[in-house]
């Protein structure tokens, strides 16, 4: 009797297109890791780091920040003369309760690690539905949801290309 798993072709991965992080883990193999299915953790990449956050539900926008010791994320206010570094009103913020100065995301060097907290916003902030103490600092991983308020992003590491 003939072995049937010969006969059977051999199962190929499917490419996620729209992961941003496959052609650097293919690239660079050492940036993976095999706990986390291949995919870089936050002290893995060298800085200076990039964010790439997929803004939205159906209809996503994706956005590139580079980050340096610290990014405000919120809504521009003119009248104030504040302007921050990712200003989300494009996106809703201010229908979905984005606050002016809502979160910080800050790069921790001696951890090599990205970190965001919470401005004490008024509708707050989440990190994979979990909520956010405010003035508290929660470390970052690569494919983390944030909400802030009502504004939903997914946030990929990528490296730098402004080295």
């Amino acid at each position: 009797m003939a072995d049937e798993s010969s006969t059977q072709p051999e199962a190929k991965p499917i490419k996620r297109e729209t992961s941003i992080l496959d052609d650097l883990v293919e690239r660079n193999p050492a940036a993976a890791d095999s706990t986390t299915g291949g995919r870089p953790k936050t002290a893995r990449l060298a800085q200076p780091w990039r964010l790439m956050l997929q803004i939205g539900g159906e209809t996503q926008t994706t956005v590139g920040i580079e980050i340096k010791e610290q990014v405000t994320l919120g809504r521009s206010d003119p009248v104030a003369n504040f302007f921050p570094e990712l200003d989300l009103t494009p996106y809703g913020g201010q229908d979905r309760g984005v606050s002016r100065r809502h979160a910080t995301i800050v790069q921790d060097n001696e951890h090599k690690a990205l970190y965001i907290e919470d401005l004490n916003s008024t509708n707050g902030t989440r990190i994979n539905g979990f909520a956010l103490e405010p003035n508290r600092r929660y470390r970052l991983r690569d494919g983390d949801e944030v909400e802030l308020g009502r504004v939903r992003m997914v946030l990929r590491f990528v490296r730098s290309p402004y080295k």
